[in-house]
């Protein structure tokens, strides 16, 4: 993903992340969670 342009001199490298993060996974479950609930009780 990140392969396709240079990393500019004040980027550190650490900043480049190839793939998904866990806490991306973790708040989109969440979110699912939440809006089930809601319909689930609206329901």
């Amino acid at each position: 993903m990140g392969d396709t342009k240079p990393r500019p001199a004040n980027v550190p490298e650490e900043n480049e992340y190839h793939t998904i993060h866990w806490l991306v996974i973790v708040t989109y479950a969440a979110a699912i969670a939440g809006v089930a609930m809601l319909i689930i009780s609206a329901g």
